[in-house]
């Protein structure tokens, strides 16, 4: 596995390799990963070393980055039956030669950013895609924008992310419990998990935010997330006079995002771009319905889980407050018929099977 993240980062690109590999191992697979991190290695995970963002446009980091994949990823390329790449990164397309210098296949998954924001002219990246033995892509929307682009591929497909088995109701008991904690005053509970970065758009959401308080006094939102945005969310926050309602809760372990999620009343995505939202299909498999804006992804998760998901329009801080008002005003749990899409499609076992079949394929087994 070639990403550039792993837990404790809670990107798709970390998730996915991570509870990928765990899968594969109590399958009896040995998984390798090779990830940017600090310069000790640890079991089954070398680290290349990411250098000063000041420097880059000298590329001396990327050459220095380059140098070091090569030496960490030979021996591990040297005993692979096949390379599973995710995202697109300098460290990636290094390995990905690497992998075609050797004859080993590699897999090539795609999360997103590389996708929407390719110009369907660089070379690289046309190479990278077009030497992958299968290209797997994290929503259909971005497929279809992938074969707008005509980036080139010999096999392509949709391979959904997996929702870990932490992503679970909760117990009565235990959703009080939480909601005490979280919003000890009672009231409606709302919850954002994402990366405080401008496409995640939460300026919108706390707009959004500053409306339901007008109606529902009550009503608390919870950000669970770090990035860019932070600073200037908070001061959004307290432009607004959201100090009391609106609370931050930084980078949360994964295992009390899941209970964050089970014990929201509803979980908001106010994103303008979005693949496949992970974290709204955490909500679902928690039991929480989800407000999206109208990004691919909300789109194509309204058509899988219907009700479950309502859709509106990006960048309108009063159309997403009155979908939340009015779930508000007669609240739920999702249906029976969205746990078993969960079970279906969104799993970890189904997901293991189709990257093992992919990687079978690869190697012509």
């Amino acid at each position: 596995m070639v990403t550039p993240h792993l837990p404790p980062h809670q990107a798709a690109n970390a998730l996915l390799p991570h509870l990928l590999g765990q899968g594969l191992a109590q399958r009896g697979h040995a998984v390798q990963y090779l990830t940017f991190g600090p310069s000790a290695s640890a079991p089954g995970v070398s680290y290349v070393q990411r250098r000063s963002r000041r420097l880059r446009v000298t590329r001396i980091p990327q050459a220095l980055e380059a140098m070091e994949t090569w030496m960490r990823a030979r021996p591990m390329i040297a005993a692979a039956d096949v390379v599973h790449v995710h995202s697109s990164t300098w460290m990636n397309h290094v390995a990905a030669r690497m992998a075609v210098s050797r004859r080993k296949p590699y897999v090539l998954t795609h999360y997103g950013t590389e996708i929407w924001h390719h110009d369907g002219r660089d070379p690289v990246f046309r190479r990278f895609n077009r030497e992958a033995r299968h290209v797997a892509f994290y929503s259909r929307a971005l497929l279809e924008k992938a074969t707008e682009l005509a980036v080139p591929s010999r096999e392509s497909s949709v391979v959904y992310p997996p929702v870990a088995e932490a992503f679970r109701p909760l117990l009565p008991r235990q959703r009080e419990e939480f909601r005490l904690r979280y919003a000890p005053a009672g009231g409606p509970l709302l919850v954002n998990v994402k990366r405080l970065h401008p496409l995640a758009d939460q300026h919108t959401l706390l707009r959004a935010m500053a409306e339901v308080v007008r109606a529902r006094p009550d009503a608390t939102l919870l950000v669970a997330g770090v990035g860019e945005e932070e600073s200037s969310l908070k001061a959004l926050a307290t432009s607004l006079d959201l100090a009391e309602r609106v609370r931050f809760l930084g980078l949360v372990p994964n295992d009390e995002v899941a209970s964050l999620q089970g014990a929201a009343d509803l979980f908001v995505l106010s994103s303008v771009l979005e693949a496949t939202p992970t974290v709204a299909l955490e909500a679902l498999a928690c039991g929480t319905p989800v407000v999206s804006t109208d990004n691919p992804g909300g789109v194509e998760l309204r058509e899988a889980f219907g009700d479950d998901v309502q859709v509106v329009p990006k960048r309108d801080p009063p159309a997403l407050a009155r979908a939340v008002l009015a779930f508000l005003d007669a609240p739920r749990r999702t249906r029976p018929s969205s746990d078993r899409i969960i079970q279906e499609k969104f799993r970890l076992p189904g997901v293991v099977d189709r990257y093992l079949a992919l990687y079978r394929e690869a190697v012509g087994a």
